[in-house]
C-alpha cells in the first residue's frame, strides 16, 4: 500500500441542500469550483486538497448516498466538471461518495450501495480523463499524474 498525499491546504466545497433539491449545478460551479481552475497555479494549488460536505442533511436521517436528490446532483455535477477527481483529496471519504453515486445500481438503504461495475469502468474511465485533461493543459508532470491515478485507483479499490 502506497501512502497518499498529504492535505496540507484543505478546501472544503460546501454543497447546500437548496442546491442539491433544485439541482443547481451551475450556480455551485460559479461559486465555488471555478475559482480551483482559474489559473495554472490554482491548479496545482489544489490539486487533492477538496473534501465535499452537503450542507442541509443533518436532520435526515438517510446516508447521503441513499438521497436521490443527492445521486441526482452528483451525477449532473459531473457533466459539469468532469475534473472532480483531480482535486478530491485520497484521505476521505469524498471520493468514495461520489463515485458510489455515480456507479450505484441498487441503493438498498443505510449507505448500503451495490456497484455496477459496468458503471464503475465508465467513472473510472471519466475521471481519469478529466485528470489527463487538466495534466495536460497545463503541462503538469507525467510522474505526478501516474502517482495521482494510482492513488485515485486504489481509493476505489478499497470501496468495492
Amino acid at each position: 500500500m502506497r501512502l497518499r498525499s498529504a492535505v496540507k491546504d484543505p478546501v472544503i466545497l460546501l454543497i447546500s441542500r437548496e442546491a442539491v433539491d433544485a439541482c443547481d449545478v451551475e450556480r455551485v460551479f460559479k461559486s465555488s469550483i471555478r475559482f480551483l481552475m482559474a489559473s495554472r497555479e490554482d491548479v496545482i494549488l489544489y490539486r487533492q486538497q477538496t473534501s465535499v460536505v452537503f450542507e442541509g442533511w443533518d436532520e435526515d436521517p438517510r446516508e447521503l448516498v441513499d438521497v436521490p436528490e443527492v445521486r441526482a446532483f452528483v451525477n449532473a455535477m459531473t457533466v459539469r466538471w468532469p475534473e472532480w477527481a483531480f482535486f478530491f483529496n485520497q484521505v476521505d471519504p469524498s471520493i468514495g461518495l461520489w463515485t458510489s453515486c455515480m456507479a450505484g445500481s441498487s441503493f438498498p438503504g443505510g449507505g448500503a450501495v451495490e456497484i455496477d461495475v459496468h458503471l464503475l469502468k465508465e467513472v473510472i474511465e471519466q475521471a481519469l480523463a478529466g485528470m489527463n485533461a487538466l495534466y495536460d493543459l497545463h503541462g503538469l508532470s507525467e510522474r505526478e499524474l501516474e502517482i495521482q491515478s494510482l492513488g485515485f485507483i486504489e481509493v476505489i479499490q478499497q470501496m468495492v
